[in-house]
């Protein structure tokens, strides 16, 4: 489970709790706030896992905080800092991977992109050097949108592992198991929500439009071996989560649910 899950109304630390409490055993920690890049808040953290008995896979930065291709020096130099911090973070708290968005926005520009593969090549080498894999998701309104953008970064042979959000592929109007089938032996993280057309984004697993038969079989063919995510909103009701579970663990099993169970 994500703690993102549970956002604006817990608070990380919380989230993990209540993600103990149902009957999950691994996170991804979704980093809010520039406070809980601090070293007390850190050291809440990792208390909180271990008194949890809960791993870490992931943890996900927000990149509201991070202008590493800003104009302004300073604001740079303050974002390409706090990378560090997160990367430090990750392998304090023993994290695999890091999910970041990277770009946001659409990089039509070769010096644009030019800027941002030197950046992703120095923290993909920090990350790798402290033990984690630096991935950037597929994220309908970042640059990493599509299949075309995937094969960017594999080509250039970037140190970047990939997240695959169905959620977000379905609203860029992409085909999830393409992007599955792109993302490849990179794939080191998978997030799971559902998508609708209407004015809620992310919703429940199976109170959507997105075809889970199709991603889990794109899974099952690129020997996808990493953890499934929920990071569907819990909507107030946080039995939400276990339903969600159940609901992949139902497809796991061959056993196609009739509806959100």
């Amino acid at each position: 489970m994500s703690t993102g899950a549970l956002f604006p109304n817990y608070h990380t630390e919380d989230a993990l709790t209540v993600a103990a409490e149902y009957g999950f055993s691994v996170v991804e920690i979704y980093l809010q706030t520039l406070g809980e890049y601090t070293p007390p808040l850190v050291a809440m953290l990792k208390q909180r896992l271990e008194d949890l008995n809960l791993r870490v896979h992931s943890l996900h930065n927000d990149i509201r905080h991070y202008h590493l291709w800003s104009p302004y020096a300073r604001r740079a130099a303050e974002s390409q800092a706090l990378f560090e911090r997160l990367i430090d973070i990750a392998a304090e708290l023993g994290a695999q991977a890091i999910t970041w968005h990277g770009f946001q926005d659409r990089v039509d520009d070769p010096a644009q992109f030019e800027h941002f593969a030197a950046v992703a090549e120095r923290f993909g080498h920090r990350a790798r050097q402290a033990g984690v894999t630096l991935t950037i998701e597929n994220v309908s309104w970042c640059y990493l949108r599509g299949v075309e953008q995937i094969q960017q970064v594999r080509d250039l042979d970037l140190p970047l592992g990939f997240t695959f959000d169905p959620f977000q592929a379905a609203e860029a109007g992409q085909d999830p198991a393409r992007i599955i089938h792109a993302m490849n032996d990179r794939l080191t993280t998978v997030h799971l929500s559902d998508y609708g057309s209407g004015t809620i984004r992310h919703l429940p697993l199976g109170d959507g439009i997105i075809a889970w038969g199709a991603v889990f079989q794109a899974l099952d063919a690129v020997d996808y071996q990493g953890p499934l995510i929920v990071e569907a909103p819990y909507r107030g009701n946080l039995d939400t989560l276990a339903r969600g579970r159940t609901f992949v663990r139902q497809y796991l099993h061959g056993k196609k649910p009739d509806s959100n169970p």
